[in-house]
């Protein structure tokens, strides 16, 4: 591969998780074949401080940037994707509350923060919902009041990481709000009676990442751990906030892919076919394809690197486009590079006893991390004439929402 620039900070962040991915490397293969979660890697994160590598310097963490942790997490997941994948939603949610505290925009963001950090909570959780298309702008996920607090009930799906979890962030929808419905955020301890994971997730790819599916049942959330409240189908600068997920998440298929070729660079050259005298590695198109897979690779880092160095400096709207493009052109790259991979190995990449078969699952899995790639261009497209295209369904709803607000914006 090309050699790369980087500062002290991020050299020491590389090489923390590096020291993690030789030893998750000898056990990603166990794991993933049983599907079992991979507890000990949790507990060597814990221990050595790397779960608390984007917590704020001030709470006692490493203060990792967005781009210092891309760069440690892809090296992470050269060893183990699943946990790599699985960790990224802890990271993400503490992005989430240190952006929420840094704004301003939560009273209650700075306290549960200090509070995760002191006690090494792994915290994460999930917004998507089966069947719901508009899981982030009116969850089917209810809150109905109750003394001191809500109740909540409904159902998330790929709940990464359920089975680690201190606390589950995620949002719904309180139907019977004064100035209408509204969406609450929120992050509830997952000992509060009422939340159980299904022990469901049983996948192709990233099979040892517990992405099980989460029900709330009278699940009381008290006040005081309710972070954002906005009206549905408004985006309240959530969006923004969130868009840090799906960028940092795509460092991780950019691990893999990296983990693959520098296999295939391995094996094609310690390979030799007889009567051929020299190693696979100097036949045109295994060298063309290598060639490529470095090309795919490098393109990858340079967007999706730009994209994390820019997110303070950007407005929300353009950084919005460019984290989308950068996350797309990662995603896509990756799943090339393992194409090209099974071509390069041959027969040997559906072996069990190559580690090819499995970093294959586990890329392909990105291609359906939101937005996919047909959503990105058409939003993409949408927003370089300012336009929006809201489904007829969406519309109704949103309108009738609309409408209840009304009377009280009237009486205001």
């Amino acid at each position: 591969m090309f050699f790369q620039q980087h500062t002290s900070r991020e050299v020491r962040f590389i090489e923390w998780a590096a020291r993690h991915a030789r030893d998750f490397a000898a056990r990603a293969a166990t794991h993933d074949c049983e599907a079992t979660f991979p507890f000990e890697n949790y507990l060597a994160l814990k221990e050595s401080g790397y779960l608390l590598l984007n917590t704020p310097e001030a709470c006692g963490g490493s203060g990792a940037t967005l781009l210092e942790r891309i760069k440690a997490q892809e090296k992470l997941a050269e060893g183990c994707g699943s946990t790599a994948l699985a960790v990224n939603m802890h990271f993400n949610t503490v992005t989430m509350l240190t952006l929420m505290q840094e704004r301003g925009v939560s009273a209650h963001a700075a306290r549960l923060l200090a509070e995760v950090a002191a006690q090494r909570h792994v915290i994460g959780g999930s917004f998507t919902e089966p069947g719901n298309a508009i899981g982030l702008l009116r969850p089917r996920t209810r809150a109905t009041r109750h003394p001191g607090g809500w109740l909540l009930n409904g159902t998330k799906i790929f709940s990464s990481q359920s089975v680690a979890l201190d606390r589950f962030f995620s949002e719904a929808t309180w139907d019977e709000a004064p100035d209408g419905p509204a969406v609450l955020t929120f992050l509830v301890p997952t000992a509060t009676p009422g939340i159980e994971f299904a022990e469901d997730w049983n996948s192709m790819g990233m099979r040892a990442t517990a992405s099980h599916t989460t029900t709330f049942k009278d699940v009381f959330l008290a006040e005081e751990n309710v972070l954002l409240r906005r009206p549905t189908f408004t985006r309240g600068g959530v969006t923004y906030l969130f868009g840090t997920n799906p960028l940092a998440n795509s460092s991780v298929y950019i691990g893999l892919a990296l983990a693959a070729r520098n296999f295939l660079v391995g094996m094609m050259a310690a390979r030799k076919k007889p009567p051929l005298n020299r190693s696979l590695g100097f036949l045109p198109n295994v060298r063309v394809k290598i060639g490529e897979m470095d090309a795919l690779i490098e393109a990858a880092r340079a967007v999706l690197w730009k994209a994390a160095a820019e997110f303070d400096r950007d407005p929300p709207e353009d950084w919005t486009r460019k984290a989308a493009a950068a996350k797309m052109i990662a995603i896509e790259n990756s799943s090339r590079v393992l194409d090209l991979g099974l071509r390069v190995a041959g027969g040997a990449s559906l072996s069990r006893s190559f580690p090819l078969e499995r970093i294959f699952r586990d890329v392909k899995a990105g291609l359906f991390h939101p937005l996919d790639t047909d959503q990105t261009l058409d939003f993409l497209g949408l927003s370089a004439f300012g336009l929006s295209d809201p489904d007829p369904g969406i519309a109704e709803i949103e309108a009738a929402d609309t409408a209840r607000r009304q009377p009280a914006e009237a009486l205001a």
